[in-house]
């Protein structure tokens, strides 16, 4: 028996659609903008993309549209393995674009491309019907502990990334474009760490109560649609996050502000005290 709600239902399929409609449009500026470093703009836009062609893939369980046409299922649109490595890219060529992508970087390509074709191809080549399966590393038990295990992985790299590039900012006291973007990588990647959190959770509650407590978790009522929102809740603040970078910085760097607060402070006692005349040594 299902105990699905019409309510839940509707609200997680419009934030799905927002999420999907946002980082759509997002994405299709970065692809059109004109930027010293179309790089960083492309992996940026990629990020937005998987996340938009994940979620509607959601949309279509939520809305049955698979158990109505089966030969629809493996449509190539799941992109879980991709997620990581583009949110890692993403970052990396954002903060460092004179970085040059070596042979060994292929590596970071294997699960991903091996997820697409796998789609792909039985999309192409079969009547499209598509199971999970436990031992599956594209669709299935598998594919979800490989999901989870890659997005932390490079989360953590990219968070490291981040915070390198921060210091040296603020050491050099330079600010500007370079500062404000690092500093909207920072919060999309600690706010995105929390909702992964609840994701994650959301999929390991799935498989310990149906492996190990034979209990169908999507049974109960709110189940489902919490994994639909905690991941709608992800791809919606990755295309927010995408508008703030399109965005002109609001602020200067902090250490540029109080370097030039002091001097002001200085220039202002020397002249009260009758020495205007001193060169300050700035």
């Amino acid at each position: 028996m299902n105990f699905f709600t019409g309510t839940l239902t509707t609200l997680s399929f419009l934030v799905l659609c927002a999420a999907i409609a946002l980082n759509g449009v997002v994405a299709f500026v970065f692809l059109l903008r004109k930027n010293g470093d179309k790089r960083s703009d492309l992996a940026f836009a990629g990020l937005l993309l998987a996340y938009s062609l994940t979620a509607l893939h959601h949309v279509f369980i939520l809305k049955g549209v698979f158990e109505a046409k089966p030969h629809l299922t493996s449509m190539p649109i799941y992109f879980t393995l991709s997620l990581g490595v583009l949110l890692f890219l993403a970052v990396k060529m954002r903060l460092f674009p004179s970085y040059k992508l070596v042979g060994t970087d292929i590596k970071h390509a294997i699960l991903p491309a091996g997820q697409f074709l796998y789609f792909l191809g039985t999309f192409i080549l079969t009547e499209g019907f598509l199971m999970r399966r436990f031992y599956s590393p594209f669709y299935g038990g598998l594919e979800m502990a490989l999901y989870i295990f890659t997005f932390y992985a490079y989360q953590f790299a990219a968070y490291r990334f981040i915070r390198f590039q921060i210091s040296s900012l603020r050491k050099k006291q330079e600010g500007g474009q370079p500062l404000y973007e690092a500093l909207v990588l920072r919060r999309m990647l600690r706010v995105m760490l929390l909702l992964f959190w609840i994701n994650s959770a959301y999929i390991v509650t799935d498989f310990v109560m149906y492996e190990l407590l034979h209990l169908n978790m999507h049974d109960f009522r709110g189940f489902t649609r919490f994994g639909d929102l905690s991941f709608a809740a992800m791809a919606g603040w990755v295309g927010l996050s995408g508008l703030q970078l399109l965005m002109k910085p609001p602020y200067m760097n902090v250490s540029s502000f109080v370097f030039y607060g002091v001097k002001k402070l200085i220039s202002k006692r020397n002249k009260i005290g009758g020495v205007s005349n001193v060169r300050l040594p700035f």
